[in-house]
């Protein structure tokens, strides 16, 4: 969705992914990661207060996943690009939805990770929900996953042919994510992309 403010007679748009389940109504969570170089997310960290007006338009996309189109889905993301896939995690844990979920998520640095303590907490309480973080650039106290998301750490997932992949991240991973799949006989049907470049 587009976010838009004035700041001194000048309009600000930027576009965020909401990361707030749809089960939650009323109210929507972006995640905006704090920059001096994007005048919006400048304002929202530093200068927004409660009662400000901005303008919102309507999630756009076909960054959606509805139970109906499978029982198993596997979410990789790279840094930021978790935050669209956070909503579809929360939303199958938040609806109580049967559906399997592989979040597999990808950093540099493993202080890098967002949201980690809710997704631990999630996995270790929903038999159906699981995390894989993978740290590319680890540090001597990193003792998990290690490298780039490659054939090794998807095959570990063990899941269906019927299973939706859903990609965010970094232009590159995304492009190296999708070509990768394929490759391994996934469709580019069940493949769904998220595009932020």
């Amino acid at each position: 969705m587009d976010l838009s403010i004035t700041v001194d007679g000048t309009l600000h748009t930027a576009g965020y992914s909401i990361t707030t389940s749809p089960v939650h109504t009323g109210e929507i969570e972006l995640a905006i990661k704090s920059s001096t170089r994007h005048p919006l997310a400048r304002w929202v960290h530093e200068t927004a207060r409660i009662g400000d007006l901005v303008t919102v338009t309507q999630g756009q996309g076909p960054f959606v996943y509805l139970p109906e189109m499978s029982d198993n889905i596997v979410l990789i993301g790279g840094g930021v690009g978790v935050t669209p896939l956070l909503s579809i995690f929360r939303h199958v844990r938040d609806a109580a939805l049967s559906t399997r979920v592989h979040l597999v998520y990808s950093v540099s640095d493993s202080s890098e990770i967002l949201f980690r303590d809710e997704l631990d907490s999630a996995s270790q309480s929903h038999p159906n929900l699981h995390v894989s973080f993978t740290v590319t650039q680890p540090d001597p106290h990193w003792h998990g996953l290690t490298g780039r998301i490659d054939p090794v750490k998807l095959h570990a997932l063990d899941v269906p042919d019927d299973t939706l992949y859903y990609l965010c991240g970094p232009k590159g991973m995304v492009e190296d994510m999708s070509t990768l799949l394929h490759d391994l006989g996934v469709p580019m049907s069940r493949i769904i992309f998220e595009k932020w470049w």
